[in-house]
């Protein structure tokens, strides 16, 4: 019986290592499928740690009004 053609030898590669390389490294390494840069990203997680900063400051500034409120006394 045949085996189809399989075993551990693995296949021949159709392209030189450095262009197989090459290739590797402009599909995985240097862009991602947006055309942006890697390094780009840290530059918008700093951005949402901005963002997160802000709503920290937005609900500190809300809960205090909401003290100054309940604390006040009423007008009647």
């Amino acid at each position: 019986m045949s085996d189809g053609g399989k075993g551990s030898k693995p296949r021949p590669f159709s392209v030189d290592q450095k262009t197989f390389d090459n290739n590797w490294d402009r599909i995985f390494k240097k862009e991602d499928n947006t055309g942006t840069d890697k390094n780009d990203y840290q530059d918008v997680l700093s951005t949402e740690d901005c963002v997160v900063d802000a709503l920290e400051e937005y609900k500190r500034q809300a809960q205090e009004l909401w003290n100054d409120s309940c604390t006040s006394p009423r007008k009647q």
